[in-house]
């Protein structure tokens, strides 16, 4: 099978959020379809002979970079001071007496202390006959911040400490 000849749009999207094991998940919804990543690859050494490149670069891998990923979605609330709910800020601040705080695990497990999450984009196939597709980034260190306006929104940010995304 090759390719397919459907363009995909911001409609055939969708955003999961996971913890360790996938044991507390945040599918996120009310949001303007704006996902974005970068997956930098490792970076290029290029070794120069007296500042100039020459006809056959020397060039080498150098240093693997973690990938980063964004979007943002339509505020609906702060957290729950009960810890019952999760809620896209609470993930991505673990707030004092929120619900990720006490309720989710680290994908880092003990390896860490800094608290990462798996962040899996999948695109919807099925209107079309076609199997998803998704990439899961691992190990992502997930940030979120607030912004007034009509509608507030949540902006949220991620830098996954991983050379590629999962495919599947």
């Amino acid at each position: 099978m090759s390719e397919t000849s459907v363009v995909r749009v911001k409609r055939d999207g969708q955003i999961l959020l996971a913890d360790a094991g996938a044991v507390s998940t945040y599918t996120v919804s009310l949001e303007p379809g704006d996902f974005s990543f970068a997956i930098p690859g490792e970076m290029v050494n290029l070794f120069l002979d007296r500042g100039v490149i020459g006809t056959t670069p020397s060039i080498r891998n150098g240093d693997e970079q973690p990938m980063t990923l964004g979007f943002s979605a339509y505020m609906r609330g702060l957290g729950d001071p009960a810890a019952a709910y999760a809620t896209l800020l609470d993930i991505g601040t673990r707030a004092a007496s929120g619900y990720v705080l006490a309720n989710w695990v680290s994908t880092m497990g003990t390896n860490s202390d800094v608290f990462t999450i798996s962040v899996t984009f999948t695109v919807d196939g099925s209107p079309f006959g076609e199997a998803d597709q998704s990439y899961a980034f691992a190990f992502v260190a997930f940030r979120a911040n607030g912004k007034e306006g009509d509608p507030n929104t949540v902006d949220c940010t991620g830098t996954s400490y991983a050379l590629k995304p999962i495919l599947a």
